[in-house]
């Protein structure tokens, strides 16, 4: 949607089409773990689009379109109907699913949360204060117990790590972070995973964990990460690895074909890296828009930049926590939740995390910018 749009602004009079394989208009899905879950945003909050904007902005939109082949000589794609559909120019916006547990497969009381509909179907045992567990620790896991305790539910979260989000953010910002949702009511069961499930005694399910203990729940959410459907554009020839390989600009191994979002992954100096935040997603859109045009590239630095809200916490990052670095607080105090940290190798800052501070937040970012554009330059002049 925000490719079309952005090819539309950038002035494009051609022909633009959407094919969706979802049966409802595109929107914003930051809010289904939060707001919407919550009930406090309706089904028009998180639209992209007023439906008669789609018209007036001579974007065709085609519901329910689910594209299961491509070829890349004829030009063409398939919907899961058999019906093809010819391109100059092709977009693949295909996103990610939520990633199953096979242990869990088939159980009524399991849930994700990827669409709209998850979250509506979710919302329902929320409204009524249900058992929650949570499997995986991640931003979905941890914004959903937050949203969970603030409607009343007793929630669980089962992590196979010793901390929750302790690869992104390192392990002090995580133990924290642990504190803050133990202090809401949260009940943490790290480093173990599910082995089995059945059903509970009086209703719900019972899962088995590896360290022998047992968690009942009325409800049990899956937030252990995406997968990427890419069988059918590798089977085009296409190169791909977690998702759709892409250049900066989002074009393919095939000049005519460009990936935006969840679906693409760059070459780095560090491998195949997926686009995984919001933020790089929809940056992700006008870069391609450009490309597409024959537009240069809009000045769109990418630096990890993510956030999450939980409770009354505004969480703000950018860079990275590497292995191994050092995390000091340079502004604000952690006991008071309202504070601002950096990540270092030696001298090298890599990263910034900041927890309630927006402002102070910013003047790092801008820092850590400058800092990694010129260790860029001293790379390229070496």
């Amino acid at each position: 949607m925000r490719t079309a749009q952005t090819l539309r602004d950038l002035g494009h009079d051609g022909e633009v089409r959407i094919l969706s394989a979802e049966s409802e208009l595109p929107y914003d899905r930051p809010p289904l773990s939060k707001e919407y879950l919550r009930g406090d945003m309706p089904d028009s909050g998180i639209a992209l689009l007023d439906p008669a904007a789609y018209q007036e902005r001579g974007i065709a939109l085609e519901l329910g379109r689910k594209v299961v082949s491509l070829d890349t000589q004829a030009r063409t794609v398939a919907d899961a109907k058999g019906a093809e559909i010819g391109y100059d120019q092709l977009v693949v916006a295909t996103g990610a699913q939520a990633r199953t547990l096979a242990v869990l497969d088939g159980r009524e009381a399991v849930f994700a949360l990827r669409t709209a509909e998850d979250s509506r179907r979710l919302a329902a045992a929320i409204r009524e204060q249900q058992r929650i567990a949570i499997i995986g620790g991640g931003f979905i896991g941890l914004e959903v117990a937050a949203t969970a305790r603030t409607q009343g539910c007793p929630v669980t979260i089962i992590e196979a790590q010793s901390a929750p989000l302790l690869n992104a953010v390192g392990p002090e910002i995580a133990r924290w972070l642990q504190e803050r949702h133990t202090a809401h009511g949260v009940s943490f069961r790290c480093g173990c995973s599910v082995t089995a499930a059945e059903a509970a005694p009086g209703g719900g399910e019972r899962l088995r964990l590896s360290d022998g203990s047992k968690v009942d729940a009325d409800a049990v959410v899956v937030g252990i990460g995406v997968e990427r459907e890419i069988d059918w554009l590798s089977d085009a020839g296409l190169e791909v690895g977690d998702g759709l390989v892409c250049d900066a600009s989002g074009r393919s191994s095939d000049p005519t074909v460009f990936g935006v979002g969840d679906i693409v992954c760059h070459r780095t100096n560090r491998g195949l890296l997926p686009v995984g935040h919001w933020t790089a997603a929809v940056n992700s859109t006008r870069r391609a828009a450009h490309a597409l045009l024959g537009l240069p590239a809009p000045p769109m630095p990418e630096d990890g930049y993510f956030w999450s809200n939980q409770y009354d916490l505004r969480l703000q990052f950018v860079g990275r926590a590497d292995p191994g670095c050092t995390v000091t607080v340079v502004s604000g105090d952690i006991a008071d939740d309202s504070f601002v940290a950096q990540y270092r190798i030696g001298d090298r800052t890599t990263g910034v995390f900041a927890a309630c501070n927006p402002r102070e937040f910013l003047r790092h970012r801008a820092q850590l910018r400058k800092t990694e554009e010129l260790v860029q330059l001293q790379e390229v002049s070496t």
